[in-house]
């Protein structure tokens, strides 16, 4: 992963007002049950204004976007570090599910994923989000399978991945969780062998 940028102390302060604001977010999300929580209510907990709130986030429905961007921190940090002669699909399940191990708060994770997948309009910034992880997931894919390179084909095997991630999620989601997140592992390794299967793997 090509190193970030180092922050100003500006922006670092920006970053942890917006990491804030989003736990803050979240956290309201999961009592109240609902994601209808109006900004002054997250403002008044948070200690800022609705005017310094939407100069981070200009409509609500972003608020939860610097929680994904640390999923994906982690989850390319995991891709990253794979070594070559690893098994992709156990790099990928492992990745995939890195963040909510450490956690291990299943059913509070279980509420706000519940509270993402049936409203629209955080549904839809969670599948963007999946979507924006497809160039990175290719990069790590080109290390261990032959890729076409017809741009279009070279990406479909990414998509489905991110696909999996996301259908496993929702399966999760559906069926009431499970206490150690086993279910969403097991799923998305069955899922990524077979999204996979196509493909021919590079020498070790």
């Amino acid at each position: 992963m090509t190193e970030p940028k180092r922050q100003t102390l500006t922006e670092r302060r920006a970053e942890e007002l917006r990491m804030s604001i989003a736990l803050t977010a979240r956290d309201l999300f999961v009592a109240e049950g609902h994601t209808a929580v109006t900004v002054e209510r997250i403002c008044e907990i948070v200690g800022i204004n609705p005017r310094t709130f939407h100069r981070h986030f200009p409509v609500k429905e972003d608020v939860l976007m610097p929680l994904l961007r640390r999923s994906e921190r982690v989850i390319l940090q995991g891709l990253e570090d794979a070594p070559d002669d690893a098994d992709p699909v156990e790099v990928l399940t492992a990745a995939l599910t890195t963040e909510l191990n450490r956690r291990q708060v299943p059913e509070y994770d279980h509420q706000i994923m519940t509270l993402i997948v049936n409203t629209p309009q955080y549904r839809l910034r969670f599948v963007e989000w999946c979507e924006g992880l497809s160039e990175s997931v290719t990069r790590f894919l080109a290390r261990y399978y032959e890729l076409d390179e017809d741009p279009f084909l070279r990406e479909l095997p990414a998509l489905l991945v991110i696909q999996t991630m996301r259908h496993a999620l929702i399966q999760w989601v559906q069926n009431g969780g499970s206490d150690d997140f086993a279910d969403i592992e097991r799923w998305e390794a069955r899922g990524l062998r077979l999204a996979l299967s196509g493909l021919t793997r590079l020498p070790k």
